[in-house]
């Protein structure tokens, strides 16, 4: 009786340290949070926003001048953000971890945090107050209709018996393109449905894709980068003269241009016509990880830490 007990007694243990053990810990506050690593980067009327390690939210509200670390529900690597309007913003990142803001991205509170899935999203996007999407490992697309009361999901694949991890996604007009590990790409002629896998004329991972005048592009390891038209899915190879990853992108506020940011201080800018006008390569070879534009300034992310601004004259002229 008393080594039943004790087996009993034992196993409520282990029960509450297992569901301890997943309960979210508030990112810490610390004295050089600005020198973090981040993985994504937005803007918000004059207030720029990086997402990263550790749980850490940055805000600059003089240009990037000064950063600001905020107060984060969860201490877990966090990939990404985006505003769905002037107030109302979303970041994703590891452990199945949705966070939402309804103050300008002031103050955040968790709406979903799953590590018992053992999964990642890996980019967040609303392309209005109602309508965004969350791509994750395993193939998951996440789409709300309703400012993300409800989501429904959406699991993507090749082949039946391997999920591809999603990246990306980007719309021309109805029509939609996913970026995928392993060659993966997923088209929709119909919003966010009825997807199906297209072929690829490179099997590596796809990490990224734009639109630029009605054109997909979309970019990932050793240099790849495509142009695909959206009606008859034809690929155009834009030679990029160069074989790092490249792993993030931001469209120029007039719509003109795309810049491309990567592994080995790789910064490319492409124009309408979906040629590449600049390659610029940092001397430092650092690791561009996000890149946004806010007025006359281009932000960037790097495996170095922290955020630097540099003029995008210096980028597009």
């Amino acid at each position: 009786m008393y080594r039943k007990v004790v087996g009993v007694v034992f196993l409520w243990a282990v029960t509450c340290m297992v569901q301890a053990a997943i309960e979210p810990r508030a990112a810490l506050m610390m004295p050089k949070a600005n020198e973090a690593v981040f993985l994504d980067i937005a803007t918000n009327q004059d207030d720029v926003f990086a997402v990263g390690e550790r749980g850490i939210i940055l805000n600059s509200k003089d240009g990037g001048e000064s950063w600001t670390q905020l107060a984060s529900p969860v201490d877990i690597t966090l990939t990404s953000i985006s505003f769905s309007s002037a107030s109302e913003a979303w970041i994703v990142g590891h452990e199945s971890t949705i966070l939402h803001s309804i103050d300008g991205g002031a103050t955040w509170s968790i709406k979903r945090y799953k590590p018992e899935e053992e999964k990642f999203y890996m980019s967040v996007n609303f392309v209005s107050p109602q309508s965004g999407y969350v791509l994750g490992t395993d193939g998951e697309l996440w789409v709300t209709e309703d400012g993300g009361q409800k989501w429904d999901v959406t699991i993507l694949s090749v082949e039946e018996w391997y999920q591809n991890h999603l990246f990306a996604v980007e719309k021309v007009g109805q029509t939609a393109l996913v970026a995928a590990e392993r060659g993966g790409v997923f088209y929709s002629k119909n919003g966010l449905a009825d997807w199906q896998a297209i072929p690829s004329p490179y099997e590596g991972s796809f990490f990224g894709v734009n639109e630029i005048a009605n054109q997909f592009l979309i970019f990932g390891m050793s240099g790849q980068l495509y142009s695909i038209d959206p009606t008859s899915l034809e690929w155009t190879k834009v030679n990029t003269g160069t074989d790092q990853f490249l792993l993030h992108s931001v469209k120029t506020a007039d719509g003109k241009q795309v810049i491309i940011v990567g592994r080995g201080g790789v910064i490319l800018v492409i124009n309408e016509k979906g040629e590449l006008i600049k390659k610029i390569e940092d001397s430092s070879r650092v690791d561009y990880t996000a890149v946004t534009v806010l007025g006359d300034s281009v932000y960037l992310a790097s495996m170095a830490g922290g955020v630097i601004r540099m003029p995008l004259k210096q980028l597009t002229d």
